[in-house]
């Protein structure tokens, strides 16, 4: 499937349109407030300070940035914004080596090591660079940093692909494989491809240095990516990786690399992925464990681990359409995405639990030997801070997301409100959701339309300029013959249901979760006091849903009230209440204190 491109895709008031205002006109530019004030953007400069050393992997960190600036200035005119990535396109440029390099760290602190230590991130950041360069290109900022990319990606071709001197074979983090994809795309240039193969077929054939701590299923470099047939390592590593791989698969028609990204997806969505649309269960490695390992207090959840589900279903379905890769990509989006960042767009999390116990916090604060703890505040900054500006990028990013066409058929697979126009057909859509579950679209123009029923529905209403119509759904789409001027109504009855947990799923034995539409709810301390592990969820009828400052859900329940004894042989007794239920992305909005998603 073809999507539709995201700048031929304008963002209408809604949902996501606000939230995209809020990105360029605050988290944009507070991401690069306080990167400049951690010495993000003066280590461009090359000037040594060892008293405040650049960091590895901050090139990468600024290029996100960059990327996040391109698709802002894609669509919208902002001077302010510009002059800061001009300036720092010209800061990268003037310190670029003759032979094309560009290293922030490495130039400065360790040229002698140059491309020597394969897990100190050196592809990592070219090739989140080469993916800022090849945006602000297709934005029609500036091209002066796709030009230096592409001699950069060029040295890369020489000395990995040519002369075969560099210290190691293949990059420690996956990110230059889908970079050196896009440069493809966009240059046609064959050595790029060739290149991205190179890197992407070569994992796994040899060891390779790695970090001490860690084994080679850490970077995905345990066996040949054909053999690997279930996600483990490090969340973020692995899915961009088999990003890489589905890019590949599409462009090659390669059978076989679609049928293990097939069974890599999977192996996720059936036996590793959070009810949020999270991945990576544990801190240590930021990992994959093992299937149906999904602590809640624990939950590592990296932001930028469901960004990159996210972008993997996306690559899924451009080779293959099918209305699974949406849906997973909705609960993504709606639930462990959003929650990486306050509604103030300011501050972020890194890490997303799906509990959270603040006494836990305060007693792991006073150790001097700290465990791993969630944080129960989103901050502005962290040492490594990928996550904001990847936030930013992929929120600005999703217009391209929404459409696609495939076979002479134009589908429609996230419903946020926009316009759009595909060769001669125009289509503008209104959505009410996450909060509603009905969405108007008017299509003007020949075509074949394909709407994607989500998995989340309770029935569906549709209407074709006003007259009821029985939608035929198949294969997770109604398909319908549009010509002229159409009005399509469509419903989809959106009510809060209970979710259950696989019982191989250990920590959420016996409980329940709450989701109204695509949006995961949870109960927060400050609405509904302490002792949430005690609520009892037995009925949802009569659940009062508001739309305010905040999306709540009011759920008649109970508390499990014992005696003041530790153990008692007395039946607790059932208390009732009303648990107020709200969007998981909304939580740690309203101060510290409890949170929980699972319910009794």
């Amino acid at each position: 499937m073809k999507s539709i491109d995201y700048k031929n895709v304008k963002i209408k008031e809604g949902f996501i349109g606000r939230l995209q205002q809020l990105n360029a006109d605050v988290s944009v530019y507070n991401v690069y407030k306080r990167f400049e004030e951690t010495g993000r953007f003066r280590a461009l400069l090359h000037i040594r300070d060892d008293a405040h050393k650049a960091h590895v992997f901050w090139d990468s960190d600024v290029a996100k940035w960059l990327e996040s600036a391109a698709y802002i200035l894609a669509v919208r005119k902002d001077e302010k914004l510009l002059g800061i990535v001009k300036k720092t396109v010209d800061d990268i440029c003037a310190h670029q080596m003759p032979c094309g390099y560009f290293n922030s760290y490495y130039q400065v602190y360790e040229p002698e090591n140059i491309f020597k230590h394969r897990s100190e991130h050196e592809l990592y950041c070219a090739g989140h660079l080469i993916e800022a360069a090849v945006a602000l290109k297709e934005s029609g900022a500036d091209e002066k940093l796709y030009a230096a990319m592409k001699k950069y990606a060029d040295y890369i071709y020489e000395r990995f692909y040519v002369k075969k001197d560099a210290g190691f074979v293949t990059c420690g983090h996956p990110e230059i494989e889908l970079a050196l994809v896009k440069l493809y795309e966009t240059s046609r240039e064959e050595k790029y491809l060739a290149l991205a193969r190179y890197f992407v077929d070569e994992r796994g054939k040899r060891e390779e240095m790695r970090y001490e701590w860690a084994d080679s299923r850490y970077d995905q470099s345990h066996k040949p990516v054909r053999e690997q047939k279930e996600a483990v390592g490090h969340a973020v590593r692995a899915l961009y990786l088999y990003c890489a791989m589905a890019d590949l698969a599409r462009i090659d028609e390669d059978k076989e690399l679609s049928e293990t990204c097939e069974a890599l997806f999977a192996d996720i969505v059936d036996k590793k992925m959070y009810i949020t649309g999270g991945t990576g269960s544990s801190y240590h490695g930021e990992a994959f464990t093992f299937p149906y390992d999904l602590p809640n207090f624990y939950a590592y959840d990296e932001t930028c681990a469901a960004i990159a589900l996210a972008l993997f279903c996306a690559r899924l379905a451009k080779r293959k359409n099918a209305a699974v890769y949406h849906d997973v990509f909705e609960r993504a989006l709606y639930n462990n995405i959003l929650a990486g960042e306050s509604k103030d767009g300011k501050a972020f999390f890194y890490v997303n639990p799906l509990e959270m116990c603040e006494e836990a916090v305060i007693y792991n604060d006073s150790l001097k030997q700290k465990q791993h703890c969630p944080i129960p505040e989103r901050v502005e900054v962290f040492d490594c801070s990928c996550c904001p500006p990847n936030f930013v990028r992929f929120i600005e990013s999703i217009g391209g997301c929404i459409y696609g066409e495939e076979d002479g058929k134009i589908y429609v697979n996230q419903y946020i409100s926009s316009e759009t126009e595909i060769e001669s057909t125009k289509i503008r859509m209104r959505s009410e959701m996450p909060y509603g579950g009905r969405a108007e679209i008017c299509v003007q123009g020949a075509a074949e339309l394909c709407l994607r029923v989500p998995s989340w529905n309770a029935g569906i209403t549709m209407k074709v300029n006003g007259k009821r119509v029985e939608p035929s759904v198949r294969e997770g789409y109604i398909s319908l013959y549009c010509d002229g001027d159409i009005e399509i109504s469509l419903d989809f009855h959106i009510k809060p249901r209970f979710v259950y947990a696989n019982e191989n799923v250990r920590q959420d034995g016996g409980r329940k979760a709450v989701q109204y539409g695509a949006m995961v709810l949870c109960g927060e301390s400050c609405d509904n006091g302490k002792q949430l592990s005690a609520v009892r969820i037995k009925s949802l009828a009569g659940a009062k849903a508001a739309v305010g400052e905040y999306f709540t859900l009011d759920v008649k329940a109970e508390r499990l009230k014992t005696s003041a004894a530790l153990y008692s042989y007395d039946a607790p007794v059932a208390e009732p209440i009303t648990l107020r239920l709200v969007p998981y992305f909304a939580w740690a909005n309203r101060g510290r204190g409890d949170m929980r998603v699972w319910w009794l």
